[in-house]
């Protein structure tokens, strides 16, 4: 099953109820980055949006 991406603003999409904010690259960051939280509680640092989508689903599946 498949879960849709929500834009919230230019770096931010909700992801089955989490927040994946894309930190782009610069000078002192060479690689974008992916930074997962919900609400107040950030759950790391991804180095692909797939990872963190993975990561996220990860959290339902144990869930259950």
């Amino acid at each position: 099953m498949s879960f849709a991406f929500i834009k919230l603003s230019e770096h931010s999409d909700l992801y089955r109820g989490f927040t994946i904010t894309r930190l782009p690259r610069n000078k002192i960051n060479r690689f974008t980055r992916y930074r997962v939280s919900q609400n107040d509680q950030s759950f790391g640092l991804f180095d692909a949006q797939a990872l963190a989508t993975g990561y996220i689903d990860q959290l339902y599946h144990a869930q259950k």
